[in-house]
């Protein structure tokens, strides 16, 4: 799913312009009509309340447990979570993804992603090995990029009539990330990110049942 190469971008960029905008907030007069925003301070409600996420980071590791609902089968999430070459339709921070190489349940995915602040700009690029168990389970793993580790592993599971997807991921920035930094920045991107996620699916299938 790669959805963290974009997460670790943002972050990155928090970390580049937190003291400033720190400073800046603390700097700027008040006023009834002007309403301060701080890219580390604010944190925004998810779409999707039901999207649980649990992070963990020590400095030096990132561990991101995610867990939510989709309203349909599994095969039809399965679609949307393999479907590589199309992701940059429905997820803004890729720029680019493309198999490079397919046997069997395996393939290369290389990704190109792009995250933007103003005039300020981060992209990333990684090469990802993924093995596929079929409606089941999606494991990836970094074999080149601009992270030391990035694994990714995304189970789906039946459960009444829908079906539950289950993420975990361990990524090593390779940058020291303040406990603070993980805990705020992580757990908003990551629901911004699976919420294009289920949005998407929910999309497809109603174009599906539009037209039946």
């Amino acid at each position: 799913m790669n959805k963290f190469q974009v997460i670790f971008a943002a972050i990155l960029l928090n970390l580049f312009l937190g003291d400033s905008a720190w400073s800046q907030e603390e700097n700027q007069p008040r006023s009834e009509n002007v309403q301060v925003l701080n890219p580390v301070k604010q944190i925004l409600e998810p779409h999707d309340k039901n999207i649980r996420v649990d992070v963990q980071n020590d400095g030096e590791q990132i561990i991101i447990d995610v867990s939510f609902v989709v309203p349909v089968a599994p095969q039809k999430a399965w679609a949307v979570l393999t479907d590589f070459e199309n992701t940059p339709q429905f997820n803004p921070g890729i720029l680019s993804s493309r198999v490079t190489g397919r046997m069997g349940n395996h393939c290369h995915v290389l990704q190109k992603s792009i995250t933007k602040y103003g005039f300020i700009v981060f992209s990333f690029e990684s090469v990802r090995e993924i093995k596929l168990v079929p409606f089941e389970r999606i494991h990836e793993r970094m074999i080149s990029g601009n992270m030391r580790k990035m694994e990714e592993t995304t189970e789906l599971r039946p459960e009444r009539g829908q079906t539950r997807i289950i993420y975990h991921a361990v990524l090593v920035p390779g940058v020291w990330m303040p406990a603070m930094v993980g805990d705020v920045f992580v757990k908003q991107e990551a629901r911004e990110q699976f919420q294009t996620l289920i949005d998407e699916i929910i999309r497809r299938e109603r174009v599906k049942t539009v037209s039946r």
